[in-house]
């Protein structure tokens, strides 16, 4: 669901991990504008928009819940991850974003490509949003097919990794949160990527969600980190 407005700018991660989390913006140029330097795991950590040598690149697109919306940084999965990992991640996220839905940037997820563009990814991990509840299933499924159909042509060479849509709330999860996930399998396998199921781990579990009802604590950023480096695991997809 589409939290208070917050307008986060591309962040560049490198550390010893991977980071996905989805606050950016939509054109080139916004991304180059407010794109940082990485963060980085040591002061001789190459700085910049270039991995060091044997570092894969890794650039993850999403919503609210994959930047960490509500928390301090570097609480988002993604840089959890990314602690665990030695690649260099480049997170361009968007609250309220979506396949369909327009978030606080200004675009939907299509619009968010471009800022990735110019860091040559090696990984694009893209993760479907419950923004999308409110459209139809052949909405859903022509908006998603079409942003992963960009993402293949884009970066041709890149392994793409899709994740299932998550439903955080205590409310039973409306039918388009499944027909997002199914949509974002048949795309992305469609291209030859991986799509990983990690299943609802938030669900039913007030204490691992803020008190909205849809944004993870951090605490329950740890519970999808687990369950995400699990089922890559299981799926033979190495980050």
């Amino acid at each position: 669901m589409r939290p208070l407005p917050r307008l986060l700018p591309a962040v560049a991660v490198t550390v010893t991990g991977l980071a996905l989390a989805l606050a950016g913006c939509s054109t080139m140029a916004a991304a180059e504008s407010r794109t940082t330097a990485p963060r980085t795991a040591s002061p001789s950590a190459n700085r910049g928009h270039v991995a060091p040598p044997g570092r894969q690149v890794i650039a993850a697109l999403g919503d609210s819940i994959m930047n960490g919306h509500g928390l301090q940084s570097g609480q988002d999965w993604p840089t959890l991850l990314a602690d665990d990992r030695d690649e260099t991640v480049y997170n361009v996220s968007c609250d309220g974003g979506g396949f369909v839905a327009v978030g606080d940037c200004g675009t939907d997820f299509a619009g968010l490509i471009p800022a990735a563009l110019h860091e040559h990814p090696d990984i694009v991990v893209v993760q479907g949003s419950d923004n999308d509840h409110a459209q139809s299933e052949s909405a859903l499924v022509a908006a998603t097919t079409a942003t992963v159909d960009e993402l293949h042509h884009e970066f041709p060479h890149a392994r793409i990794l899709g994740i299932n849509t998550l439903w955080n709330q205590p409310s039973a999860a409306p039918a388009e949160i499944a027909y997002s996930s199914a949509a974002v399998k048949q795309a992305v396998q469609g291209v030859g990527g991986t799509y990983i199921d990690i299943g609802q781990p938030l669900a039913g579990h007030s204490d691992l969600v803020q008190s909205d009802d849809e944004h993870p604590t951090a605490t329950g950023q740890r519970v999808l980190l687990g369950d995400v480096e699990a089922a890559c695991d299981a799926a033979g997809f190495a980050l």
